[in-house]
């Protein structure tokens, strides 16, 4: 959604804007910009400071449920501490779903757009085993192979993308 909010804030002008202007471009990425910006990520790092802190500064676990201790006490670490780090987990694995379906369908658009791929469930499905695949062996060669792998074929991809854009513009 991240790539297509600002189409669909320009197709579909906020009241008051004409569809398809460059006001419309410029309120299309503002309100991105808005949504997906510093006030999302000040949400995330109220998240992993309080994590950080419980799990470095108290040895707590990296637990939700730990972060709260404060707030709940001993209860933290009964049933109703299971609860919140169940809900949590269930979160992250529907958000993780979520963005994995949504980029297999972004992907999928491209390849049709690009090179003529059909654009069918079967293609998306064939997407999702790819990067589950990739994932789970980066995942198990830990850090220090596979994710340190990714981070620097990331970096060259990055690389390459920028010089393109500067000199084919």
């Amino acid at each position: 959604w991240g790539a297509a909010e600002p189409l669909s804030h320009y197709a579909v002008q906020a009241p008051g804007g004409e569809v398809g202007t460059q006001a419309a471009m410029k309120d299309a990425l503002r309100y991105s910009f808005f949504h997906w910006g510093i006030s999302a990520w000040s949400i995330y790092a109220i998240v992993a400071l309080a994590l950080a802190y419980f799990k470095f500064r108290k040895n707590a676990p990296g637990l939700i449920s730990a972060t709260l201790y404060p707030i709940l006490g001993k209860h933290s670490k009964g049933p109703l501490g299971q609860l919140i780090d169940i809900i949590a987990v269930f979160a992250t694995v529907i958000g993780v779903a979520t963005t994995l379906g949504l980029g297999a369908q972004q992907i999928n658009g491209g390849l049709t757009y690009l090179f003529g791929v059909p654009n069918n469930f079967g293609i998306q499905f064939t997407i999702i085993v790819i990067v589950t695949i990739l994932f789970m062996l980066s995942a198990m060669s830990g850090l220090d192979k596979g994710i340190q792998l990714l981070s620097n074929v990331n970096i060259y991809v990055a690389g390459v993308l920028l010089v393109l854009t500067l000199i084919l513009g």
